[in-house]
């Protein structure tokens, strides 16, 4: 009975031997494949899809640029100040005072430039 656990033992850690050994033994040229994924994957993510209209206004280059919907807090709404004031300032805890505004990110794949509009 000891001899046959010890077999056991003996080919569990070949097997996995074998597997470490598959697994290390990566294509390079695969690993890149994933990596270039990875990154396309990211800047999709964070830049959105390209919009071949659009113009870089720094390159002057038609067909790289990103473009993404934002909100941006811009300035300080009359509205909620106005509610701060009459509710002593406890609508400021909900809402806080700047407005935000909808506005498109582009950011060009060409130059690495980045802006609103």
């Amino acid at each position: 009975m000891g001899e046959t656990f010890g077999l056991w033992i003996v080919a569990i850690i070949i097997v996995l031997a074998i597997f470490a050994i598959k697994n290390i033994k990566s294509d390079p040229e695969e690993v890149r494949q994933k990596e270039i994924d990875a990154e396309a994957e990211r800047v999709l993510k964070y830049y959105g899809p390209i919009s071949p209209l659009y113009v870089c206004p720094h390159c002057q280059t038609k067909g790289h640029v990103r473009t993404i919907p934002v909100k941006r807090k811009k300035g300080v709404s009359g509205a909620k100040v106005t509610g701060a004031l009459l509710t002593f300032g406890v609508s400021m805890l909900a809402t806080g005072l700047s407005r935000k505004e909808g506005l498109t990110q582009a950011h060009c794949g060409n130059c690495g430039s980045t802006w609103d509009f």
